[in-house]
């Protein structure tokens, strides 16, 4: 639809049982359309790339950027646009737990209808106990959106590992403050949805329910303060990848996707943005 830009993210799960479940999530993203992507879990070797392979089988273009290198791969983040990418920088975040593996945020910068955006896609610390950790990280996440182009309202997308309620994600919702600093994003889901939990980690996916996890919301969408002329205002926000194709889900993760209005769009949505 026009006058909108959709948005979406997805834990892609690395690489288990990825040629099982590989074509899922290209039906998945044909069928969303976003126009940006923030995929996290993302594997890269000599012979396989995750995000390109995707990028082929969308018509997208892709940006990898690595949270740890080891032996015969690169683990990290990855951002898919159909909007010209002007520039990208991928920033390590503080470590967690022993045993955990490195994280980090990748930023691309694109051109939304001639603006410049800053949209992110990052995956935070997994461990429960390890609250703290993503506190620091969020702190550093807070400092890539505070160098974000004005023109357009930053966009942080992915694995926060956290519950919306949890010290971290208050943080970056500008609930709570940390060190004396606070942070201002929108949850685009719950905006949309204030009183629906919005699990993307669910028994009902049967990937998820292998772990004998609570259910639980931790995959988001967060957009800044929208522009004078109400661009990268939140229209609509849904779960994607919430059901099978072919029988087969396409992640352990559901995905988010948000459509935020577009420079130049009237303040209210004339139809339902996201199909």
């Amino acid at each position: 639809m026009a006058g909108h830009v959709t948005v979406m993210t997805l834990n892609i799960w690395n690489l288990h049982r990825w040629e099982e479940r590989r074509q899922a999530i290209v039906d998945w993203i044909n069928e969303v359309a976003p126009d940006l992507l923030a995929l996290q879990e993302v594997v890269r070797t000599e012979r396989l790339c995750q995000a390109s392979w995707i990028a082929e089988k969308t018509g997208m273009a892709a940006v990898f950027g690595a949270a740890g290198k080891y032996e015969r791969a690169e683990f990290g983040n990855a951002v898919l646009s159909r909007l010209p990418v002007m520039s990208s920088d991928c920033r390590p975040l503080a470590d967690g737990s022993s045993g955990d593996v490195p994280r980090a945020i990748l930023t691309v910068e694109v051109d939304v209808y001639g603006r410049a955006a800053s949209f992110s896609s990052t995956h935070l610390s997994y461990r429960f106990d390890d609250g703290w950790a993503r506190e620091r990280q969020v702190r550093e996440i807070a400092d890539v959106v505070s160098h974000a182009p004005a023109e357009f309202p930053p966009i942080v997308c992915g694995d926060f590992n956290a519950v919306p309620k949890s010290t971290e994600m208050r943080f970056i919702k500008g609930l709570h403050a940390l060190d004396g600093r606070s942070c201002h994003l929108w949850d685009a889901f719950e905006l949309v949805h204030p009183d629906d939990p919005g699990y993307t980690w669910t028994n009902v996916n049967p990937f998820a329910a292998e772990d004998r996890n609570p259910d639980r919301r931790i995959d988001y969408v967060l957009v800044g303060v929208r522009a004078g002329d109400g661009a990268g205002r939140v229209l609509d926000a849904r779960l994607v990848c919430d059901s099978p194709r072919e029988d087969v889900w396409p992640s352990d993760h559901l995905g988010v996707a948000a459509a935020l209005a577009s420079p130049g769009r009237s303040a209210e949505p004339k139809g339902p943005p996201i199909a």
